[in-house]
């Protein structure tokens, strides 16, 4: 591995962790989600190129993963919601394991397509961040209006 990799992967280390210690349980869902997602694409990838150690290393991780989203849902105000997502991680989970066991690639991809879905939903509902504006954006905006 390159040095500019390692420096790059140490630097999306922090910021996960970062991200983690902030308190948000909304962002600590979304980070599980983009590592899951990670985690898959390297299954996915590690697949095509018969790397099977690796392969299996990763959907240990994604495993892993998927058992932290499923503790996440504790009690719900909405447990509907909750009991619904727990049926779909159980299946997930399901998935993953046929995958490992039985070297089910269409498992992997299936999964993955779930994770994406589930992962722009939880992104959707982060509040939109402005940024402050700059004096002359400020000044730019009093002379319109």
């Amino acid at each position: 591995m390159s040095r500019r990799s390692q420096h790059i992967d140490l630097y999306v280390a922090v910021q996960r962790d970062a991200d983690l210690l902030s308190g948000s349980k909304l962002k600590m869902i979304q980070v599980l989600f983009e590592d899951l997602c990670a985690s898959l694409s390297a299954a996915q990838g590690h697949g095509i190129h018969q790397a099977t150690e690796r392969k299996n290393q990763s959907l240990t991780r994604a495993q892993r993963t998927l058992k932290g989203l499923q503790m996440t849902l504790g009690q719900s105000a909405q447990p509907t919601l909750g009991s619904k997502l727990s049926e779909l991680y159980h299946y997930m989970g399901a998935r993953l394991w046929q995958a490992h066991v039985h070297g089910d690639h269409q498992a992997i991809a299936e999964v993955l397509v779930l994770t994406r879905i589930l992962a722009d939903a939880w992104m959707k509902l982060s509040p939109t961040r402005q940024m402050p504006l700059t004096a002359w954006q400020a000044k730019s905006f009093a002379k319109v209006h």
